[in-house]
């Protein structure tokens, strides 16, 4: 076990292993598995640029904090294999968000023209104005247009939440999006202990018990650390596949194929069954738990660089060589255009206008009128409303 020196991971790390990848790995070869189905090579493609852009938004988190105009540090670095279920679910399937979404967001987000991922992204990290969906009071993933229902970082309070969504789909009467439709819910291994998230498992087992369809997607992104704590191996495992039986899928996050086959069984399945579902991804937490958090206090250079190895954006790039979607020139093409697009992003939104004091930061999104409040409450017609609701 090697002592940790307190270096961190950071865009030099990266670019080191990318570079010894991309001048060892030739071209392409037909020794390779093949894709699964529906990721054909520019899908791969898409879904690696995706990851690129999450993690230049993690760097450029890291750089805003030491300009002291940014304050928000927590990345999505070593989770970006999530970016599968950003292009595998719908747009209308409702989605409550583990904090580390940033490629899933940023993929979700091609359905749509009007939302730029990016930009909204940072204008959370520098408590802008303009922010859509909290108006810069925190880093938040949320989009009205692509159905992500706004969450925080506060441990496995969207669970229960996902879950009351599920059943109401299948109780709606006037439902804006498709019957069809599921609910994704993702979160981190750590969560995944909350006396929150128990009863959450619960009450989406204890509603499919009664034959009532209940089609909440539970996503568990693995990466072994809650913080500072490590989790048991195969904890996840052994304490949840039991409850979900032939509803438990898994798959090594940090690899885009194997993500893939198992993401689009899981969707599959709860889309088809109507029921509660099970997707454990093992990934790795790169980059340390926030930008404050010094990871060699607490963690040997072996298990760090073992992380670092497994980085999903070097098992991506190997993907697109062997399969010949991209040459050498090609992956560092992607890389440099991820890194523009973030960097001139970074410069309009430092200029953005900010929330400027403590009142603007508490001040309610919705503020609150009494009178409208009243009247709402006491119109006749207010019982028949919300019945036929």
């Amino acid at each position: 076990m090697r002592r940790a020196t307190g270096r961190q991971a950071g865009p030099g790390t990266l670019e080191r292993h990318l570079d010894a990848l991309l001048d060892a790995t030739p071209r392409a070869s037909a020794d390779v598995a093949s894709l699964p189905d529906g990721l054909h090579g520019e899908a791969l493609a898409a879904l690696f640029e995706s990851q690129l852009l999450s993690r230049e938004l993690d760097y450029a988190a890291r750089a805003l904090r030491r300009r002291d105009v940014g304050y928000y540090t927590i990345g999505s670095a070593g989770h970006e294999g999530n970016a599968v279920l950003g292009r595998l679910t719908r747009p209308t399937d409702p989605a409550f968000l583990h904090y580390r979404s940033g490629a899933l967001v940023l993929e979700r987000g091609r359905y749509d023209a009007s939302v730029d991922g990016v930009r909204d992204t940072l204008l959370g990290m520098v408590a802008g104005r303009a922010e859509p969906i909290a108006g810069g009071r925190h880093k938040v993933w949320g989009s009205r247009p692509l159905w992500v229902v706004p969450q925080t970082s506060t441990i496995a309070s969207h669970l229960p939440k996902a879950v009351g969504t599920a059943i109401a789909i299948g109780r709606g009467k006037d439902l804006t999006i498709p019957r069809d439709s599921l609910v994704l819910c993702s979160f981190g291994d750590a969560s995944a202990n909350h006396s929150t998230a128990a009863g959450a498992f619960n009450l989406a087992a204890w509603t499919a018990h009664q034959k009532l369809p209940v089609p909440v997607l539970f996503v568990c992104e693995d990466n072994g650390l809650g913080i500072s704590v490590p989790t048991p191996p195969r904890w996840i495992e052994a304490r949840l596949r039991p409850q979900f039986g032939d509803a438990w899928f898994a798959a090594d996050g940090c690899d885009l194929a194997d993500a893939w086959r198992a993401t689009r069984a899981a969707v599959d399945h709860c889309r088809r069954t109507r029921r509660p579902t099970f997707l454990h991804l093992s990934v790795v937490r790169l980059l340390g738990h926030a930008g404050s958090d010094v990871e060699t206090t607490y963690r040997d250079a072996d298990a760090i660089a073992a992380d670092e190895a497994r980085d999903p954006l070097l098992a991506s790039a190997r993907l697109l060589l062997e399969h010949g979607v991209r040459d050498a020139a090609g992956v560092r093409a992607l890389w440099g255009a991820a890194r523009a697009r973030v960097a001139e992003a970074v410069d309009a939104v430092v200029d953005a206008e900010p929330l400027a004091s403590r009142a603007e930061v508490m001040a309610p999104l919705a503020p609150l009128h009494a009178d409208a409040v009243a009247a709402e409450a006491t119109r006749a017609d207010f019982e028949a409303a919300r019945d036929k609701a």
